[in-house]
């Protein structure tokens, strides 16, 4: 199992170029922080993957976190009304522990069709990554930098035991 669970970080992680975590685990105090200034605009991320994943079109929508979806990757689902949910997978830490921790309130998130590298389906593959992320109180970056580290490792092993096990 603790093989099985530590492939499918690998392959998140590989995916997202990121790490994983939640913070559900760790309240909303954090979450309801006052922004800092500039908080609510969402910046690019620059995940050091640009030449590999290039940025075909990007849309920012806002909606509301419902849930993980788990296949061979890791991928948010974000409810927007009037349209089908979307399904897009999260980009670098800490969108995904972000998004966790806001499960089923709203938010707004940039989400870009990249070219990413899948080998599980045959290479160079178009698909839609979550870039940036925040809600009204803040950006996901902004937000991760207001948690203690105790608050970030709980985040980490909620995400780990819940949406990255596939519960």
């Amino acid at each position: 199992m603790r093989t099985t669970l530590a492939s499918l970080i690998a392959l998140s992680l590989a995916a997202c170029s990121g790490s994983t975590a939640n913070n559900a685990a760790t309240g909303n105090a954090a979450n309801a922080a006052a922004p800092a200034p500039g908080a609510n605009e969402s910046a690019p991320v620059n995940n050091g993957t640009a030449a590999a994943e290039p940025v075909l079109r990007s849309e920012t929508v806002s909606g509301t976190f419902s849930g993980w979806e788990m296949g061979d990757y890791l991928w948010a689902k974000i409810d927007v009304p009037g349209r089908e949910t979307i399904r897009a997978q999260p980009g670098r830490e800490p969108i995904d522990m972000f998004l966790d921790a806001n499960r089923g309130r709203p938010v707004t998130v940039e989400v870009s069709v990249v070219r990413a590298n899948i080998p599980e389906n045959g290479g160079p593959t178009e698909i839609e990554r979550i870039t940036a992320a925040r809600n009204e109180a803040g950006t996901a970056q902004a937000w991760w930098e207001g948690l203690s580290e105790a608050d970030r490792a709980a985040a980490r092993r909620r995400l780990e035991e819940g949406a990255l096990s596939g519960r």
